[in-house]
């Protein structure tokens, strides 16, 4: 397997880190003392939960990312032991984040908690453009990946993209709100907003297919190589300059969305190492992963296996061109 992904490394940028902790609380409610029963704490952020499935898919794969204080020391850990190679950037003030997430599997509901995370100083952000510039020189692709931490403008996702692009790495954005809508005057060779990150970035009270398809369309215009919309069990949008795409996926039963995006963008980019210029089989490959990783508790987890059987099952259909 690791020999189909032989064209270069992809390296995951996560401006805004985390430690994720999840825990299975059955008819979870407020104002109770629940005792925690099961509980799974993992290195997070969606350019790390990206650096897992692709990790998963033995694509080699390294992380960029901010990190600080004693949560950054313990995501670092973290990532050495599941074997993904680390590429930090320290930030002296403040803790990287921790998001913690309660899952309740009786009502089928997932609740989130998230903190915010370290303020980013000039040079800090200064190391992380010249991290960038190095890595993205053996990179085939560089991943762009979350929300952007304070001292971070919204335009740094589009800086960072071409530093990255002028090294010749192919570059994935998966951000939203201002960060998505500055970040495509980088020109990125993909970006992967879900539907209502899209119907934002179009100004649509509404998400829906129709919306996403508009959506997509105008993300391609705004600069965007291929944008894909994910659509949730309704599947996904893919768009380019020549043609609209619908995604049509199987139906599974969900043990949580934590990270399905996350896995989109992996599988996106990992079968573009193997399936240059078959956007068909792309797109079947990344809604694939992101099923999978529905099928897990933990966000980036996917399995080969259930990736290869779930594949089999998506069709993609050309909708216009």
């Amino acid at each position: 397997m690791k020999d189909v992904y032989r064209n270069g490394v992809v390296t995951t940028v996560t401006l805004n880190a985390a430690l994720d902790k999840v825990y299975t609380v059955p008819q979870y409610a407020l104002d109770r003392v629940h005792r925690i029963g099961s509980a799974v704490t993992v290195p997070g952020g969606k350019g790390i939960n990206a650096a897992r499935v692709l990790h998963a898919l033995s694509v080699p794969v390294r992380v960029a990312a901010f990190v600080a204080g004693h949560t950054g020391r313990q995501l670092l850990d973290l990532l050495q032991a599941e074997g993904i190679a680390a590429d930090p950037v320290a930030a002296a003030a403040g803790e990287t984040r921790l998001a913690i997430t309660v899952l309740d599997p009786v009502a089928s509901t997932q609740t989130e908690l998230i903190e915010a995370g370290p303020c980013i100083a000039g040079d800090e952000l200064a190391a992380m453009r010249r991290k960038v510039e190095t890595l993205a020189r053996d990179s085939a692709w560089v991943i762009f990946s979350g929300s952007l931490p304070e001292g971070c403008p919204p335009a740094t996702y589009a800086e960072l993209i071409q530093l990255a692009k002028a090294q010749g790495a192919r570059t994935a954005l998966d951000a939203s709100g201002a960060a998505l809508a500055a970040g495509l005057a980088g020109g990125p060779d993909l970006v992967k907003p879900n539907a209502d990150e899209a119907a934002q970035f179009a100004g649509m009270p509404v998400a829906s297919p129709d919306t996403a398809m508009v959506a997509a369309s105008m993300l391609v215009q705004a600069g965007a190589g291929l944008a894909v919309v994910s659509l949730g069990a309704e599947g996904a949008l893919a768009a380019t300059r020549e043609a609209v795409y619908h995604i049509t996926i199987p139906n599974v039963r969900i043990v949580s969305p934590l990270g399905s995006g996350d896995a989109m963008v992996a599988g996106l980019v990992a079968a573009s190492l193997q399936h240059e210029g078959d956007l068909p089989a792309i797109l079947k490959h990344g809604a694939a992963c992101g099923t999978a990783a529905a099928l897990h508790k933990m966000a980036g987890v996917v399995t080969p296996a259930d990736v290869e059987a779930l594949e089999q099952q998506i069709e993609v259909q050309l909708i216009s061109s």
